[in-house]
């Protein structure tokens, strides 16, 4: 899957319901060399949980559907670093992450930090 949703790094009020702000790091071609096939797509809601916990604990979150597994080396986290946690961050996503069956929350460094 390529470019999931449109660009809106200049407009968040018109992000796409399931368009976490992670994804507004990177530019469409970027993102279109990324699978995307492994990305849940949540509601207006569930952003808004995401947003608001990745705002609180100072990192990007992202949601992965447990049962799909991006292309080898086409992933996102092939692209950036994941966040180091300490246990009162781990614990906030881990409840977050019971709200979603089926779903991994994965926290990303921010601002966020390319590998090499």
């Amino acid at each position: 899957m390529t470019e999931a949703w449109p660009d809106t790094r200049d407009n968040h009020a018109m992000r796409p319901c399931g368009r976490l702000p992670i994804l507004d790091q990177f530019e469409n071609c970027e993102l279109a060399k990324i699978d995307a096939s492994e990305w849940y797509v949540p509601n207006a809601d569930e952003r808004r949980l995401l947003t608001q916990a990745g705002d609180r604990l100072g990192v990007y979150l992202m949601a992965y559907r447990v049962r799909q597994v991006a292309e080898t080396g086409r992933g996102l986290c092939n692209r950036i670093v994941a966040a180091r946690l300490d246990p009162a961050a781990l614990d906030a996503i881990l409840e977050i992450e019971s709200a979603f069956p089926d779903v991994a929350i994965v926290a990303y460094e921010r601002p966020l930090r390319r590998r090499e």
